[in-house]
């Protein structure tokens, strides 16, 4: 009676255990532009004519809730500045306690009436690999 009380211990923590896992290892990777409206799968930004830049924040949910994930952002456009290659989305970025990260955009007068592509992708612990990417068509003002 006794080792049946103990295998029933066990199953039960075997499931837990296992339940547990099981709950957390849910990941994905979803971006989108929130202060940007979206018209036919693109968002549209506005170069400010008055500034030389214009900023935009990019958001990363990951479903990593309490681990942080490194998320490594790139566009596939760039900008000459003073013999240096400058990308117009920052590289790096964590998520928070909510599995969510942050990035800035930011757009030069050279890129009216381009669209750029921001790929944004990252590892998780059990080396799953995740990527999602969006596209900003900038106008001018």
């Amino acid at each position: 009676m006794k080792m049946k009380m103990v295998s029933w211990v066990i199953l039960i923590y075997i499931l837990l255990i296992g339940c547990e896992d099981v709950t957390h290892s849910v990941r994905y990777l979803n971006i989108d532009a929130p202060n940007l409206t979206k018209i036919n799968g693109f968002y549209e930004m506005i170069h400010l004519s008055d500034y030389i830049q214009t900023f935009t924040t990019i958001r990363a949910e990951t479903g990593s809730f309490n681990e942080y994930q490194k998320l490594k952002w790139i566009s596939n456009k760039e900008i000459n500045i003073e013999g240096y290659w400058i990308n117009p989305i920052n590289k790096v970025s964590y998520t928070d306690e909510n599995g969510e990260a942050h990035t800035t955009f930011s757009t030069w007068e050279e890129f009216i009436n381009d669209t750029i592509t921001v790929y944004c992708g990252y590892h998780d612990e059990y080396s799953n690999h995740y990527v999602d990417s969006l596209r900003i068509i900038v106008k001018g003002n």
